[in-house]
Order: structure tokens, then sequence, then C-alpha cells
């Protein structure tokens, strides 16, 4: 995975700082956990173990696994001799005994926000010490309902992984050499957060555009749109570069996806792409860089005002700028303050 935890992992080691992931527990009656592995500079991987997750929402047994999932937790953390450390958690439901048995180790709690928040997850935030969040209007809405233990903290590109040559002077991936151009791409599945029937009508009404998207193909979607496998982080940029713009057709209806912050703008960004989306309130703030739209017809306008724009246009060197911006090692520095100020109000309150 190379989502926001795993990008927040990086950025805290980033710091000079030693991170023991957790990945989501599994059932010890299907397989065993993942064991202790360092997987990348100061992160270690390691999967908890528990009965199963469907026994969470019973009180007693939901709160014995959650109890052994602490001690293992604890027990990694202390082979690793970490300094100080802080329990970190996003949002999983039935997690609050975690929480609970993660204090009563001593651990500071910090909850991660990084869509708009489930029903659960607020039980979550007030749990916390503090939470950090990402898209700046959930950021905006939670700070009102809950003071300063809400901070911001920006999204993130890992540049160490995205250093590839500039365009025209590489090597087009095989499985998206023989894809026409204009080739308009969203790194990710379409099943999530897509609006698909959007995306089928604008495709229908463009079939001289080529829609290139990662994961399992999806048979619904014209011949006009092209799966690409699953692939490693520090090989997605040769496929960015190969791209003539970002489409990210985002279904606007519900909050998760209007309110999000998506990684992959970030990705686009740092390339200086063109980007089409529709209007999740996320890129108000870059309404110069990126191209709108909410219907097929708008959306195939704005397409063509996205691949209109010349190669030295000002605003792929804005875009870029702006990805510099959201680094692992800014989000890392921000990261880092935000936790020096956590220690310093539990010194003040203790």
């Amino acid at each position: 995975m190379f989502n926001v935890p795993e990008r927040i992992s990086l950025a805290i080691a980033s710091r000079g700082a030693r991170v023991l992931y957790c990945e989501i527990p599994v059932s010890r009656v299907r397989r065993k956990g993942q064991p202790l592995t360092e997987v990348s500079e100061g992160v270690y991987r390691f999967g908890p173990e528990y009965l199963g997750a469907k026994l969470n929402s019973l009180p007693v047994i939901g709160h014995l696994q959650w109890k052994a999932v602490a001690k293992q937790i604890v027990e990694r953390a202390e082979s690793l001799k970490l300094k100080d450390p802080v329990f970190l958690y996003s949002h999983f439901e039935n997690m609050t005994p975690l929480c609970e048995e993660m204090r009563a180790a001593g651990y500071p709690l910090v909850h991660i926000c990084m869509d708009y928040p489930e029903p659960y997850q607020h039980e979550l935030i007030e749990f916390s010490d503090q939470t950090v969040v990402i898209p700046k209007q959930v950021f905006r809405e939670l700070q009102a309902r809950y003071g300063e233990k809400i901070q911001w903290i920006p999204q993130s590109i890992h540049l160490p992984a995205a250093e590839v040559p500039s365009h025209g002077s590489h090597s087009e991936p095989v499985e998206i050499a023989n894809i026409p151009r204009p080739r308009l791409g969203y790194l990710g599945p379409v099943f999530a957060r897509l609006d698909q029937p959007l995306l089928r009508a604008f495709l229908e009404n463009n079939p001289n555009k080529h829609f290139v998207y990662f994961g399992d193909p999806d048979d619904t979607l014209p011949p006009n749109a092209h799966a690409m496998g699953w692939h490693r982080p520090d090989e997605l940029p040769r496929y960015v570069e190969s791209l003539d713009a970002g489409l990210m057709p985002y279904d606007c209806l519900g909050k998760k996806n209007l309110y999000c912050s998506p990684l992959k703008l970030y990705d686009y960004f740092l390339k200086g792409l063109p980007v089409v989306s529709t209007p999740i309130l996320e890129i108000s703030e870059f309404k110069d860089l990126v191209y709108v739209g909410s219907t097929a017809e708008e959306l195939s306008a704005a397409v063509a005002r996205a691949l209109d724009e010349p190669p030295d246009s000002p605003k792929r060197a804005l875009r870029m700028e702006v990805a510099r911006a959201h680094s692992t090692e800014v989000q890392g520095q921000r990261l880092e303050e935000l936790l020096a100020l956590l220690k310093t109000g539990q010194r003040k309150s203790a």
C-alpha cells in the first residue's frame, strides 16, 4: 500500500524518527500476521493477530481482542527501543478499546483524519490527545467543534519515488505505449470513488480520448478505457509521464468524496500535468491550475481546454511548486512541530 498512513510513516521517518507501522490485525484462525521487518529506512512493519474483526462488536470479547493487539504493539515497540513513542491511528470501527489500552500503556494518542469523518470516528477524535486533519474544509469544521486539539497537516507526495527524467526523455511502460493519445489518467481503481455513469458518458462522447486507470478491469466501461496492473510506488511516475492529463471524475454526492484531498492530485502536479476534475472542495484553492466540470459535456469541454494547454504554460511550473510544498519532508516537519506541541501540553497539564 502507498496511501496516507504509509506516507505519514515515511514523513515521520524523514525527520530521523523510527516508525513502527502496524497493519490491520488478521485473524490467527486464517493466517499469521507479518513478522517485524524494516521495509524502508526507519520504518518497521508488523502484522498483529486476533481472533477476528466480527468479534470486535462484542463488548467483552472485543475488548480482550484489542488488549491482545495492544500487547503485541507494545512488545514490538519495546524491541525497537523507541524513545517517547506516540500512538498514531486512523479510523477503524470499534477500535476505541485499543486506544484505551495504548493510553494505559503511557502512549499519547494522535488520531489521523484523512477524509470526511465516519459517524463512529467522532469517538476516536474525542478520545485522542490530538487529531491531525488533511482536508482543509474538514479541518475547519472539526476545529470549530473540538477546538485546538484539531490541527492541520498537508497531504504529501514522496519525492524520492517520483524522481524520473523529465517529459520526452523517458521510455514509456510497455503496457501503456500502445494506447493511443490523448491519454487521460486516474491513478487508482474506478470502483471506489468515481462517478461511473458520468465517466461512461464522457468516454462514450469522446471515443478518440483514452482513459487509463489502475486495478482490475471494468467490463462495463467503453473500449477506450484501459486498465493497468498494480505497480510499485517507484514505478508510478513513469506512468504519469506517459499521460496527457490527469482525470478525477469523483462522485461528489457523498461527503467522503466531496471533502477528500486526493494524493494523485500532487502526483499529477509534480510533473506539471493538466488536471481535470469534478468540483471537489479541495481543488477550490487551485482553481487556476485545475479544469473543472460537473457533467459529461462540461468534462468534455474541460478536457479540451486541458489538452490545449501549451507545453510552456506557466501553470505547469506553478503546479510543480505546489507539489513540492506537499513533499514528505514538509509533512514530516509539520508533524514534528505538532508532536512537540503535544508533549509541551502534556507537561503543562502534569
